[in-house]
């Protein structure tokens, strides 16, 4: 008699899974960039086109004003972390979840770092935001209004 050999599905660690998350919410939100950029500058009638297309994509960027007001209405919390000094952009929570965390210089409020966090139970990662990103931008932004 043969004996069956199982296999255990093992998911992917946050390691494994951090940098292509961070790549989904930095697509999303050049698409929402690009979408309020054309949107301003189209006409009546290529606004409404817009809005379907958008809808049928399953985004809806044309709820919101603009790029901030967009992540600011998605997103979980903006908060001061203490005493470990950053602040939070929560995008999701439970398990897994997503965050940003953003550091500010000692001696103003410009950004020296900006950490992507992908966690999951007892498993987390985390990526370095490039300064060329859309989501540095974003979370520039959110320091700057703080």
């Amino acid at each position: 008699m043969e004996k069956a050999i199982l296999f255990k599905h093992k998911d992917p660690t946050c390691a494994q899974l951090v940098k292509s998350k961070f790549k989904n919410v930095e697509d999303t939100w050049k698409k929402a960039e690009q979408f309020y950029q054309e949107y301003d500058n189209a006409t009546e009638g290529e606004q409404i086109a817009m809005k379907v297309i958008n809808e049928n994509n399953g985004y809806y960027f044309h709820e919101y004003d603009d790029l901030f007001d967009y992540v600011n209405n998605t997103a979980l919390s903006w908060d001061y972390v203490e005493p470990e000094g950053y602040y939070r952009l929560q995008l999701s929570w439970g398990g897994p979840s997503d965050e940003f965390r953003i550091y500010p210089a000692k001696d103003d409020y410009s950004v020296d770092v900006i950490e992507y966090f992908y966690m999951d139970w007892f498993d987390g990662a985390k990526v370095n935001v490039p300064q060329d990103s859309t989501a540095w931008e974003v979370c520039q932004y959110f320091l700057e209004v703080a």
